[in-house]
């Protein structure tokens, strides 16, 4: 009968171990190495186009974005040998499937003229008016196309995670840049795009890869290196929904639900990313209360690390 009862145990100490050894995590799976693999990354609009040239006889610097028939973006006039940034003008219209195109112009939301124009090839020409009806010429050439650009994600594939490791930039089939990342991914490779606002409002397209949970990283392009450098520690944690030009402010819209909502304004000065205005809506649409505050630049409430 002893002997029974010692067989049983060990059957069952023997049970025991089996099931725990079923139960825990593979040490070979839990180390088992990343997969990297490149995928190509889709823009989310075009990239914006630069133009240089005149109205009436001004030299005009214009940068216009298009998606879809919406076109927005701005225009600054130039002054010869001048280095200071440019002091820019908002353009938004519409533009048709044989390249006509309508701005209205605005500074600080006042309407100020409107061009209408048409694009052919790398020429956008026609007339601009202002309120009172006055008309003059204006013609301008696109510059600084970047050539057949295309960007790859380096991503890192451990069991079900997926992390971006880096970003790989070719221009004309040639690799021009690399550049370091590390961030978890929460969304499908394929919806993983990238964007290309002009960010510092200096007429160039910088480059934003939206990663998890409205999180994006962020680099701007240095027009004299032709290369991307690291945005400042105070745009990363900011998810840029619109820009405008005329006051150098990046909007960033959030929406916490059905029962709040919300829009942030970080201006760019002195290459930081200011905080000065915060609205939030709360509560149901019937009964919603509307909160507003503002900071002064002078109490630049940047978001650091």
């Amino acid at each position: 009968m002893k002997d029974e009862v010692d067989n049983m145990k060990k059957r069952f100490s023997c049970l025991a171990v089996a099931g725990a050894f079923l139960n825990m995590p593979s040490a070979f799976a839990a180390n088992e190495p990343s997969k990297i693999e490149s995928v190509a990354l889709n823009a989310v609009r075009k990239p914006p186009t630069r133009y240089e040239g005149t109205l009436s006889n001004k030299r005009i610097l214009m940068v216009l974005s298009q998606q879809g028939a919406t076109v927005e973006g701005a225009y600054a006039y130039v002054k010869q040998g001048a280095n200071e940034a440019p002091r820019w003008i908002d353009l938004n219209g519409t533009a048709t499937a044989i390249g006509s195109v309508t701005l209205v112009e605005k500074f600080k939301d006042k309407m100020t003229g409107q061009f209408d124009g048409k694009i052919a090839g790398n020429v956008f020409s026609g007339m601009w008016r202002s309120p009172e009806g006055k008309s003059l010429e204006f013609t301008a050439t696109a510059v600084g196309v970047p050539g057949n650009l295309k960007i790859f994600a380096r991503v890192a594939r451990t069991n079900e995670d997926m992390k971006l490791k880096g970003i790989d930039i070719y221009r004309d089939q040639k690799l021009t840049q690399s550049l370091p990342a590390d961030a978890n991914i929460f969304t499908s490779l394929s919806n993983l795009r990238y964007e290309n606002r002009d960010l510092n409002f200096d007429g160039y397209p910088d480059l934003a890869i939206p990663v998890e949970n409205g999180e994006q990283l962020y680099w701007l392009y240095d027009p004299i290196q032709h290369r991307y450098v690291d945005a400042p520690a105070s745009l990363r944690d900011i998810n840029v929904t619109h820009t405008r030009y005329s006051t150098d402010e990046i909007i960033e819209e959030w929406d916490g639900g059905s029962k709040s909502k919300g829009m942030n304004v970080y201006k760019y000065t002195g290459s930081k990313y200011c905080l000065i205005e915060e609205t939030t809506v709360s509560g149901e649409p019937e009964t919603a209360k509307t909160s507003k505050k503002k900071y002064p630049v002078s109490q630049c409430k940047a978001k650091e690390d």
